[in-house]
C-alpha cells in the first residue's frame, strides 16, 4: 500500500486521476478517480491529519456548506467502511465513536478509547461529497514508577566541647 498526496491544487487540478501499479508477472493493478477542487469546497476538515495515543481521544472538526445542511453526515473507516452517523454513538474494538452536528455547518467527530487498530484513513461525507482524514494512533508512553525507600539512620558525632563528664569542670 502506497499514499498519494496531492499539494498545492488548483481549480484547473479537478478531472480523472490514474492510479497504477505494475506487477512483474501478473496484471497491473489499477483504479481511477474523479476528483473536485474548489476555491469553497462543499466539506472539509479543520485538520486533515489527526493523532493520538493509545486510550486517549481525538476530536476531527468537519465543516459543510449550507447547501448540505440537510443531508446525512457520515464518519467512514476507509479500511472496511463500516460508518457512524450523527447522533450515533458505537464502539469499534473498544473505542467509542460520537458523531454530533451543530446543524451551522459544523460536525465534531469524536473518538475516545484509542486502539493502534483504529489507525488509517477515515472520510467524513456530507450527503454525496467528502474529505479524507487520516488518524495516527502511537504508543503511549510507558510509565516507571520507582519507590525509593530510606532508612533513617542516626548517628552521633560528638566533638570535645559536647562531651559532659561527671563533674564540675568541663574538659580544657
Amino acid at each position: 500500500m502506497f499514499t498519494v498526496e496531492l499539494m498545492s491544487l488548483q481549480d484547473s487540478d479537478s478531472g480523472y486521476h490514474w492510479c497504477a501499479v505494475e506487477i512483474v508477472g501478473g496484471p497491473d493493478d489499477k483504479d481511477h478517480l474523479y476528483l473536485t477542487v474548489s476555491a469553497d469546497p462543499a466539506v472539509s476538515v479543520i485538520n486533515s491529519r489527526v493523532s493520538g495515543q493509545e486510550g486517549d481521544s481525538v476530536s476531527v472538526q468537519c465543516l459543510y456548506s449550507a447547501e448540505y445542511q440537510t443531508e446525512q453526515k457520515q464518519w467512514c473507516r476507509c479500511k472496511d467502511w463500516s460508518c457512524f452517523t450523527v447522533g450515533r454513538t458505537d464502539t469499534s474494538r473498544n473505542s467509542a465513536v460520537l458523531v454530533s452536528d451543530d446543524e451551522k455547518g459544523a460536525v465534531r467527530v469524536e473518538m475516545r478509547g484509542l486502539q493502534k487498530s483504529d489507525a488509517g484513513w477515515y472520510w467524513f461525507s456530507a450527503g454525496d461529497v467528502g474529505v479524507t482524514v487520516h488518524l495516527t494512533v502511537t504508543d503511549r508512553p510507558s510509565t516507571v514508577t520507582t519507590t525509593l525507600s530510606t532508612q533513617e539512620t542516626q548517628e552521633s558525632v560528638t566533638t570535645p566541647e559536647e562531651i559532659t563528664c561527671s563533674g564540675t569542670d568541663k574538659p580544657k
